[in-house]
């Protein structure tokens, strides 16, 4: 009596939250009557009931996961070196957690109750709510599974006691728990509905709502984790191939239905960068994103231009023109103009020191179109020197003003792309002998959507070393470049164990662009608000603002008939280095899978620590 109590009050709770303002108040009094057995007979009940366990879902796949990665500024250079400090935190989760088992037990209970209940009800639209859930419960154990690898399987509703936060139970092993979420995905696909098309509603399913190819992804993802090195240390044959069968089947699934590369060009506008503003267009390679719609809501935390900093790090990963690496690129590598000749994708990705970069200089002005980026130091500063001299670019909107950025900016966030299916597969079929052929025909649309000019037939391919070693760093390195920003990168670190990348680089770096005043004295530019020429010596005497100089230099490199050259006289670069400390990049490779917080441990005595950190339990799965 008491649980039916506790869960008709949380029902009702849930349900006064979340149903439209007519169903709730145009006649309170259907509440008085309302019992748990009335909820779950309810269809709107039972859909409002899972809607709330969407928040949640949404925003852990929405999250930009990069920390202390390549793409993030210098100051993260301690971050994999303190990790093992910061999961033994009594209080934390550990700094790159996938998850937390708080917030994520909290949902598997509330999914629990779901399921124990659902069958009560007899409506059309129960096996697509049961789908969903399947999905959630999966979901919700996949992001344990990938930071701790076992843990407590709850299949059954907990009574509710004076600490919610203790399971009572010990770790199931890493390969029950895998298990268990491929059990789950293969009952969400069963039930989910199935799109006709890319961008097709599903007639009486709401647009936001998972589906059929999701789950179908999710499945590929799930036991490609299985499979990789954080979990098996040597490879396990049969592993890859239960992955490259369901990756596969995704796919041709997706191709079936129409989905594939998003590659239309709108004007200039290439289709790495117009996917990310074209809402109804994106969606053939956009399987599963997140909507934002100013002003209810923004997208700015995602895609913040002044808030990620990029490392020259990154900017070295991307390839040449041509698809190759800067000693055999058929194309001249210039250190002092390092974005010339490059991978598109580059440009459409990072800002650097004198990039194109257009926006409107007031809200609604037609824009400047030959504004450059200005990130430089030196007597005077650029308009965003930044932490490593770079800036991202990618899903920022330049029909804005910079200060509308701030709060306006709309741009979806890709969770799946068609793009990363191709990628995963590539990858799958690399650790497989007998498909490792399919490997760059995999990578060539990509490529060649990327803008890749195709000197060999195979957009640079044509040349690698047909061996797994050597696959395996092209198909990372195109994960890295194709998925910068959008929270892919942390996660292939700790799948793969790639902290070699990181002891390789050994610190993250910065190139800032310093001004060379002698240069620009010697330009005489003019600056456009009193045609005055601007000495950058004597620049407080002419009453100038730095806008002036940035406005001076646009003109002056637009008019230039070599632009390069004019360049190199007025900046020179130096490589900025974050080791502070003097403390090399080190992070271990048994960091890959995080300890159980301390305060887990405190609460809940049968969850057992890793052997890792000290305790019985082998999260390994060879």
């Amino acid at each position: 009596m008491k649980m039916k109590k506790y869960i008709y009050v949380i029902l009702l709770g849930i349900t006064m939250g979340l149903m439209s303002c007519s169903r709730v108040y145009d006649d309170i009094t259907n509440y008085t009557n309302l019992t748990p057995d009335a909820v779950w007979t309810d269809e709107s009940y039972s859909t409002q009931y899972i809607n709330q366990l969407y928040g949640n879902m949404m925003n852990y796949v929405t999250q930009s996961d990069a920390p202390a990665t390549e793409e993030w500024g210098l100051w993260q250079y301690t971050v994999w070196t303190t990790f093992y400090s910061d999961q033994m935190s009594v209080a934390g989760s550990g700094t790159k957690s996938a998850a937390s088992f708080g917030t994520s037990y909290q949902d598997i209970r509330n999914l629990n109750t779901f399921f124990a209940n659902v069958d009560k009800g007899n409506y059309a639209s129960k096996k697509w709510l049961k789908g969903q859930a399947f999905f959630m419960q999966a979901f919700q154990y996949f992001r344990l599974v990938k930071s701790f690898g076992g843990v407590p399987l709850v299949k059954e509703v907990i009574t509710p006691s004076g600490n919610l936060s203790a399971l009572g139970r010990p770790r199931n092993t890493t390969l029950e728990c895998f298990n268990y979420i491929v059990q789950m995905l293969d009952s969400a696909i069963v039930n989910l509905p199935e799109p006709t098309a890319p961008g097709a509603v599903v007639s009486g399913y709401d647009k936001f709502r998972v589906n059929k190819p999701i789950a179908m992804i999710l499945k590929g993802e799930v036991l490609m984790w299985k499979a990789s090195p954080i979990f098996c240390t040597t490879p396990n044959a049969t592993y890859w191939n239960d992955a490259y069968t369901a990756v596969s089947a995704a796919k041709t699934y997706l191709d079936s239905k129409g989905y594939g590369l998003y590659t239309t060009k709108i004007g200039k506008t290439p289709p790495y960068t117009g996917m990310f503003y074209d809402k109804a267009g994106c969606t053939k390679e956009w399987i599963w994103q997140k909507e934002y719609s100013y002003p209810v809501s923004n997208s700015a935390g995602l895609y913040g231009m002044k808030q990620y900093s990029p490392t020259w790090n990154l900017v070295q990963r991307y390839m040449m023109a041509d698809g190759k690496d800067t000693l055999t690129s058929a194309y001249t590598y210039d250190r002092k103009l390092y974005w010339k000749n490059r991978d598109p994708r580059l440009k459409q990705t990072i800002a650097y020191n004198g990039s194109s970069y257009v926006f409107p200089a007031v809200p609604g002005a037609i824009p400047n179109p030959n504004r450059h980026e200005w990130i430089f130091d030196g007597t005077i500063q650029g308009d965003y020197s930044g932490a490593s001299g770079f800036l991202s670019r990618k899903g920022i909107d330049t029909t804005l003003n910079i200060l509308q950025l701030a709060t306006q900016v709309q741009t979806n966030w890709p969770i799946y792309r068609y793009a990363e299916v191709l990628l995963d597969l590539a990858e799958c079929a690399n650790e497989i002998d007998s498909h490792r052929g399919e490997v760059a025909g995999l990578l060539t649309p990509i490529r060649s959507r990327a803008g890749i000019v195709n000197l060999d037939g195979s957009y640079g391919l044509a040349s690698a070393p047909n061996n797994r070693d050597s696959w395996l760093k092209i198909i990372m390195n195109e994960r890295l470049v194709e998925f910068a920003y959008e929270g892919k990168r942390v996660y292939d670190i700790k799948r793969r164990v790639l902290f070699s990348d990181f002891r390789g680089y050994k610190f993250l770096q910065g190139l800032s662009s310093i001004i060379n005043v002698p240069g620009v004295d010697a330009l005489k530019l003019k600056a456009a608000r009193n045609g005055a020429t601007i000495v950058i010596g004597k620049l407080s005497s002419l009453s100038l603002s730095n806008d002036d100089v940035y406005r001076a230099l646009d003109d002056t490199m637009a008019k230039s008939a070599n632009p390069d050259q004019l360049y190199q006289q007025i900046f020179t670069s130096v490589v900025l280095t974050a080791d502070l400390a003097k403390t090399f990049l080190n992070p271990f490779d048994s960091n890959a899978l995080e300890a159980i917080p301390n305060a887990v441990l405190l609460a809940d005595p049968m969850v057992k620590q890793s052997v890792t950190y000290g305790g019985p339990f082998n999260p390994k799965l060879n």
